[in-house]
């Protein structure tokens, strides 16, 4: 098993969007308006759209990965943001939990909780942070291709 690192997400310049969500059912309302917001936002318009398609695609699997994660082991409400910061886009996740930090568990194939792998792989970078409130962030960047 590996945690991951205890740290700050990358300074936001703007918030793009957020979403709170209580209950699993949720999270299919949460990756359609996470690709709608990468596909639609007009900040985006320099990025190619083959691009921004792929962009949209892996922030939407990686949010909702996150965002299951703090339904089941952390105490919702869910929040998620969508924010830019320079040359990135991050997404946070905050819930209500700062005991259960994200942990990366070796498992065999079929077994689930493959998530926070597919983080790691599909993010430049990734972490998380206890909140002033009591709870976490954790939250994954992504590169803006241009």
């Amino acid at each position: 098993m590996s945690e991951w690192g205890v740290r700050r997400p990358p300074a936001s310049d703007e918030e793009l969007a957020r979403w709170t969500v209580a209950q699993a059912p949720q999270l299919q309302l949460l990756r359609a308006g996470l690709q709608d917001a990468v596909l639609h936002h007009a900040d985006l318009d320099e990025i190619e759209v083959a691009d921004r398609v792929d962009l949209a695609e892996r922030i939407a699997i990686v949010a909702t990965e996150l965002a299951g994660n703090a339904l089941r082991h952390g105490h919702p409400p869910t929040v998620v943001v969508l924010q830019r910061s320079q040359n990135r886009l991050v997404v946070d996740v905050l819930d209500g939990d700062s005991h259960s930090v994200p942990a990366v568990v070796e498992r065999a194939p079929g077994e689930g909780g493959l998530g926070l792998v597919l983080t790691e792989r599909l993010a430049e970078n990734v972490g998380w942070y206890p909140t002033a409130a009591g709870g976490k962030g954790v939250w994954a960047a992504f590169a803006l291709a241009r």
